[in-house]
């Protein structure tokens, strides 16, 4: 385990604590022998030089690799650094660090604060969810990128934000941290992630399952699914850490940060969930709660692209595919269907590259949405 950990005196915002990051081993992911020593701390001098935090590592032919946060003041935009390791212990930092920095958009003007990474195989590269913020570093949403060496980025200038944050509910401020899990075989993706209310009260955690790779997401509408014990170890707030399905278990862990108050010491806890079997949806059984039009993935597409749409009831419903002059090119769907959750394939086979939209009809819902054929 790479954890943050904080050094110097306790002040109003642990946020504002030099930052350091350990490492810990265990046996049974109960009992943990923390290093003696932080395994990588910030650079006098450089982009790094405040605090670095939240570490995502993991290990690809023989070699460690680590994506994780930092920024050079306490009121400064975030910005993403990498470093390698050959045993996890000593790190060496990417020389043109930082990888990435504050984007165009509002929501992440402030710079990304968490990243989790995933290796794409058997093709090669990776592909990220991050957390980032608003200028103000308390608004934010969470992104998806692509890279082929785990360095250079490319943001998904189509979906982004792919999860945001809702203003009145539990998670109005700050989504993130996220982890993501997914069950080899399965289309469903899983993301966890922490968030506050407005006011910046106790940070709880959230899922948001998605069903077309992680470029769109859907909320559970049960969230929060992990929150704060008031009055215990982590009765100010919870962050989710790392979740594992241990081989031969029927369960998930997540190991999380807990916060007992303000300024005071942070410490690590650990939480099991029986495991998500494959086709469990975001929805409370398989209804949806409205009438919802999905982005297709993928996207941008070749040949083939799969749309998908929720009924909360049964409804006539058209599905339509037009091109930017408004003319149709395919009518999908043309029928009564019941109330849930539906897929379409739809074929681009003989369409020319270029913009289309695809229309939904349900009843008085409508939406439309935009897909990109590229050859």
């Amino acid at each position: 385990m790479w954890f943050t950990g904080e050094s110097g005196n306790p002040s109003p915002y642990n946020d504002y604590r030099p930052y350091s990051i350990g490492r810990a081993t265990s046996t049974d992911g109960i009992s943990w022998t923390m290093n003696p020593s932080p395994v990588m701390t910030p650079t006098a001098g450089s982009w790094d030089a405040h605090t670095i935090e939240c570490p995502m590592v993991i290990r690809e032919s023989g070699q460690y690799k680590m994506w994780y946060t930092s920024f050079l003041t306490p009121d400064s935009p975030c910005y993403m650094g990498y470093a390698t390791s050959s045993d996890g212990i000593h790190w060496t930092k990417y020389s043109e660090n930082p990888i990435m920095g504050p984007g165009t958009a509002a929501w992440e003007a402030g710079g990304p604060w968490s990243f989790f990474v995933v290796p794409v195989s058997p093709s090669g590269g990776y592909r990220a969810w991050y957390s980032a913020v608003d200028a103000g570093l308390l608004k934010g949403a969470i992104g998806y990128a692509t890279s082929a060496d785990g360095i250079y980025w490319v943001k998904d200038t189509v979906n982004n934000p792919v999860l945001s944050e809702a203003p009145g509910q539990w998670d109005d401020t700050e989504p993130g941290p996220v982890q993501i899990f997914h069950i080899a075989g399965s289309r469903y993706y899983y993301m966890w992630y922490a968030a506050l209310p407005s006011g910046l009260a106790s940070r709880n955690v959230g899922v948001a399952i998605s069903n077309d790779g992680g470029a769109t997401w859907d909320k559970y509408p049960g969230n929060p699914v992990l929150t704060h014990s008031p009055g215990e170890w982590d009765g100010s707030f919870i962050a989710c850490g790392t979740v594992l399905h241990l081989p031969g278990a029927d369960s998930l862990v997540m190991w999380y940060e807990g916060l007992p108050a303000r300024g005071k010491v942070q410490y690590i806890g650990r939480a099991v969930s029986p495991l998500i079997d494959d086709g469990v949806s975001v929805s409370t059984g398989s209804i949806p709660t409205e009438f919802k039009l999905f982005q297709n993935y993928p996207n941008p597409f070749n040949p083939s692209t799969m749309i998908r749409y929720g009924l909360p009831q049964g409804s006539q419903v058209t599905l339509t595919v037009f091109n930017t002059l408004g003319q149709q090119v395919t009518l999908l769907q043309n029928g009564e269907q019941e109330a849930g959750y539906h897929e379409v394939r739809f074929e681009g086979s003989g369409l020319s590259s270029g913009v289309y939209f695809y229309r939904l009809r349900a009843g008085d819902f409508m939406a439309t949405k935009r897909l990109l054929l590229l050859r």
